[in-house]
């Protein structure tokens, strides 16, 4: 929080100086100007110099209100040019994003494949290879579409035993809870897309 109040803050004082032209050449003229005014204060004496000064302050007083003004008005709306530039990158990286391609799978390989759990399966159908901890929205999609043709029974799986409890029990219990990891045939995912009318190109045998 106290970053982005600095900047803020840094924003403000940098619109204030834009708007009054002020760069080294004018920095460096006002820096002049004050070693002016310190020269007369010794040549004139105190009180001279005070009386002289005290006019010039009167006139600078408009300019000074109205640079406290407007560095007022910049503080107020730098948040706005702020979140605009931020919401610019934002856009021009979820762009870039985009536009980066995943390479197709290998098709080639993946068909020798007889066995694959649920998650590869996924990425698979949406045409992507199976990478990285997070999926997709498409792939999510098609991940619980996957699971629960499992819990249906329209996606036949192979389930995984203990050899501590019974075998039906402990398939059932997986057949009502099918994981990332839960796994099937090739076969039985041919047999499924085929129902359904699809054709992913990872399961054609050519």
């Amino acid at each position: 929080m106290v970053n982005y109040w600095r900047m803020v803050f840094a924003r403000a004082w940098a619109d204030t100086k834009q708007s009054f032209g002020w760069n080294q050449k004018t920095v460096a003229a006002g820096l002049v100007a004050i070693a002016g005014v310190a020269i007369i204060f010794f040549q004139l004496g105190f009180v001279a110099a005070l009386a002289s000064a005290t006019g010039l302050a009167w006139t600078a007083l408009p300019i000074i209100i109205a640079g406290v003004l407007l560095f007022l008005w910049n503080f107020f709306s730098a948040p706005v040019s702020l979140h605009t530039e931020l919401s610019n990158k934002i856009a021009a990286l979820e762009a870039a994003v985009a536009n980066l391609k995943e390479p197709p799978p290998d098709y080639a390989a993946f068909r020798r494949v007889d066995r694959m759990n649920l998650r590869d399966a996924a990425f698979l159908w949406c045409d992507l290879p199976p990478s990285g901890s997070m999926m997709p929205p498409n792939v999510t999609a098609w991940y619980e579409a996957l699971a629960s043709a499992v819990r249906n029974g329209e996606l036949v799986f192979e389930p995984t035993y203990s050899g501590y409890g019974r075998e039906e029990t402990e398939r059932d219990v997986q057949k009502r809870n099918p994981k990332i990891g839960t796994m099937v045939k090739r076969t039985a995912l041919q047999a499924f897309a085929k129902k359904h009318g699809h054709d992913p190109k990872f399961l054609r045998d050519a």
